[in-house]
């Protein structure tokens, strides 16, 4: 077996593992922040563990050409870095680069035995989407830089834009925002409890603030696949993340409501079936392995 080394990177930090067909081996983990510049991540690419493997793939967050990220706002010290020069220069290996999303759908669809029309999705720091039709990816965008509020007082996100879904209910943005909410209402996260957690509890127990962010979540999710469903009449959604995997089944009933509202049709809601990835662990490992494969001839 020849194993391709596969690195995921987003905003919650970087995975490693080496990866064959859907087997995956060796995964370890960096915390958010531990690695800042190209020359910690190809170290940590190395592992000194390299003998074995027939090339590098990186599944990154943001857009990506050529090897080259062209900006990641998760990732911003990687703006403008030829990755995969950089890569092959330093360890001597075939190296593709790949945006997380085309490395999570391509996952995605080897564990799901290829739908013929999917979206994957992930809900988690930030927010990314990817459709894919008779096992293609249609188009290497950026989803979760939609803009949902064009106001100027909406909350900053990292791409230099205001209002985008990513900056109104990605994870990082509902964690400011909870502490926000419960600093100005005097009300004391304990210590040792995220703050999403803190927020999962009081919705639990019917706490009015809470059910307030959550319908606001909700709200922001439903227009968003309203509109997806309006462009692409989708009759599949994966989901993975941990923001969506602790909470859309408790909100799936809010969202759906608020996406009847504003479709064009609101037959298409119920068209619009939700499912969670078989492996949302490894999806994005094994989709960008798969990548490379392609790329590479394997």
């Amino acid at each position: 077996m020849r194993y391709i080394r596969v690195i995921d990177g987003g905003g919650n930090g970087f995975r490693r593992a080496d990866v064959f067909g859907t087997k995956v081996r060796n995964l370890v983990k960096t915390k958010k922040g531990e690695i800042t510049c190209v020359e910690q991540l190809t170290s940590f690419v190395d592992g000194g563990t390299l003998a074995d493997i027939a090339g590098i793939s990186y599944a990154v967050a943001g857009d990506i050409k050529d090897g080259v990220v062209i900006k990641s706002p998760q990732l911003p010290w990687l703006n403008g870095v030829d990755l995969k020069a950089a890569t092959k220069d330093c360890l001597c290996k075939q190296t593709a680069v790949v945006n997380d999303m085309d490395g999570a759908v391509a996952g995605m669809g080897a564990l799901l035995n290829w739908p013929s029309y999917f979206m994957g999705i992930t809900w988690s720091s930030g927010i990314g989407a990817r459709v894919c039709r008779n096992g293609q990816i249609i188009a290497q965008c950026e989803a979760g830089h939609t803009q949902l509020d064009h106001s100027p007082f909406a909350p900053l996100c990292g791409c230099g834009l205001r209002g985008c879904v990513e900056a109104i209910i990605g994870g990082e943005a509902m964690t400011r925002r909870i502490l926000q909410e419960t600093e100005i209402k005097g009300i004391k996260i304990p210590e040792g409890i995220h703050p999403l957690a803190f927020l999962d509890d009081k919705f639990q127990i019917g706490d009015h603030w809470a059910q307030e962010v959550y319908d606001v979540v909700a709200l922001g999710m439903g227009t968003y696949l309203a509109t997806i469903q309006n462009l692409f009449r989708l009759p599949l959604v994966v989901w993975k993340g941990t923001f969506a995997i602790n909470r859309l089944k408790i909100m799936e009933k809010i969202i759906r409501h608020y996406m009847r509202s504003i479709l064009m049709n609101k037959a298409w809601e119920p068209e619009m079936v939700f499912v969670f990835s078989p492996q949302p662990e490894t999806d994005a490992l094994i989709g960008a392995a798969a990548i490379f494969d392609q790329v590479y001839g394997h």
